[in-house]
């Protein structure tokens, strides 16, 4: 993460050693943070590729100049970078706004210590979401992944309880990495997840279907006697490990590569997003309407959750293909 004490509190003057690169000729002018470790790689990656573009030194940045650059851009710089991402890299406007959304998040936290904002009123572009991608994985697919999806050991069984977690819960990976024993709760006859860091930052408590308590309650069974671990042990334990002796979390990477392997055995290319998304049209299908959805999912704008009644009424007109000639 930025180190923001680098910047000097008691004065605005801003200097720097680079000078800015900025060829005028034939140039198109063109006239939100969240704390995974992933993003924040993320957003980092994204402001370094833009200050290497704004300014030339021939040099990597450095940590102790990235505060001095941010403070010295002007809008005259992003609308160069935003006509250097759409004309000479050729990116879609999605990728365009998701490096723009990583800027301004970055430069909101610099408001904070008085720093100028060049980006707050860039407007990100209107686009529509991927129904292609949303409709990528069924239910049914995901029935087919765990009939087929070969279980030899403790990995391949771990894999599988990702899979029903991840569909029984429309969980977001990161929630999923970070989801400790001591998270699953049960009230009465109730069972729940408590999820400590939502992407809102909020505490979210999410209900646990049935057939997904026995799936948690049989492989949390099955490590206690793998291991020898004691009810108390397993508390502080990562449900997801990749070494449960050592209680390593799984990392992201990791994580998108079992779900790409388990989507090869019926041959679909899916992600762990892709399986939020299955339960989301599910719901939709099956009569969940649309506030429903949306507190199910953790979504803080309904516009967000939309998508998934569009898919449904997509999948609907699907059924005009079974009519017989």
């Amino acid at each position: 993460m930025l180190d923001f004490d680098l910047i000097n509190r008691n004065s605005n003057e801003v200097t720097t050693r680079r000078r800015k690169k900025r060829d005028k000729e034939n140039k198109k002018s063109i006239f939100e943070i969240y704390r995974s470790e992933k993003t924040m790689k993320d957003y980092l990656f994204y402001l370094n590729n833009f200050l290497l573009f704004v300014y030339d030194n021939g040099e990597p940045i450095q940590k102790d100049e990235v505060i001095e650059l941010m403070s010295d851009i002007t809008e005259e710089d992003i609308e160069d970078y935003l006509s250097h991402l759409l004309y000479e890299r050729n990116l879609k406007k999605t990728s365009v706004n998701k490096i723009m959304s990583a800027l301004k998040s970055l430069y909101k936290e610099l408001e904070k210590y008085n720093i100028q904002n060049p980006l707050k009123h860039i407007k990100l572009f209107k686009t529509g979401r991927n129904l292609d991608n949303i409709l990528k994985v069924s239910y049914e697919d995901i029935k087919n992944i765990l009939k087929n999806y070969k279980v030899t050991g403790e990995k391949e069984y771990r894999n599988t309880i990702i899979m029903y977690t991840l569909f029984y819960t429309g969980m977001r990976s990161q929630e999923l990495l970070d989801l400790e024993y001591r998270n699953i709760l049960k009230r009465d006859e109730d069972y729940f997840i408590k999820i400590e860091k939502s992407k809102s930052g909020k505490e979210l408590y999410k209900p646990i279907h049935p057939t997904l308590v026995e799936k948690l309650k049989e492989f949390k069974d099955y490590i206690m006697k793998m291991y020898g671990f004691s009810s108390e042990d397993m508390e502080e334990r990562f449900v997801f490990s990749s070494h449960y002796e050592k209680n390593t979390k799984l990392s992201y990477k990791a994580l998108y590569n079992i779900i790409q392997d388990m989507g090869k055995v019926v041959g679909l290319d899916i992600s762990p997003h892709n399986i939020r998304h299955a339960i989301a049209t599910e719901l939709s299908s099956n009569g969940a309407d649309l506030l429903e959805i949306r507190d199910f999912l953790g979504h803080s704008d309904t516009r967000v959750t939309e998508i998934y009644i569009n898919a449904k009424s997509l999948l609907d007109k699907k059924v005009i293909s079974k009519i017989p000639e």
